[in-house]
């Protein structure tokens, strides 16, 4: 094979691991943002109609102190309706997408630089 297309064919590789890096850590920020969506807005419950507030914002004191009113049982209510298997789930997922994409990322960028520092010091040793 020549070597033109040997350094092509090389260059394709580290450019297509670099791709498929960045495809699988896109894949794991969409995660993340997901589970961060869950976290920060308010949702409905299906409590009398309940407008429970977003758990970052949610008071804890409601929740935890045995109180006889409305708030404790609404506390109550929103913390049981809310849904935490699924951001939880996308961010068990998202962490071997980002070991995985870092991992391929790295590669393809080491693979270039280092074709580039040896395409370098052969023209320097001309």
């Amino acid at each position: 094979m020549h070597p033109l297309a040997v350094e092509q064919n090389f260059r394709a590789r580290a450019t297509r691991l670099q791709s498929w890096g960045i495809g699988l850590l896109a894949c794991a920020l969409l995660l993340w943002l997901y589970a961060a969506w869950q976290l920060f807005t308010s949702y409905d419950s299906t409590y009398n109609g309940l407008d429970c507030p977003a758990p970052v914002n949610a008071e804890p004191r409601d929740l935890y102190y045995e109180d006889s009113g409305d708030a404790h049982r609404d506390a109550l209510q929103c913390a049981s309706d809310r849904d935490w298997p699924q951001p939880l789930a996308a961010l068990v997922v998202s962490i071997p997408l980002t070991a995985a994409g870092t991992v391929l990322l790295t590669a393809g960028m080491v693979s270039i630089r280092l074709r580039h520092h040896h395409d370098d010091m052969e023209s320097a040793q001309k």
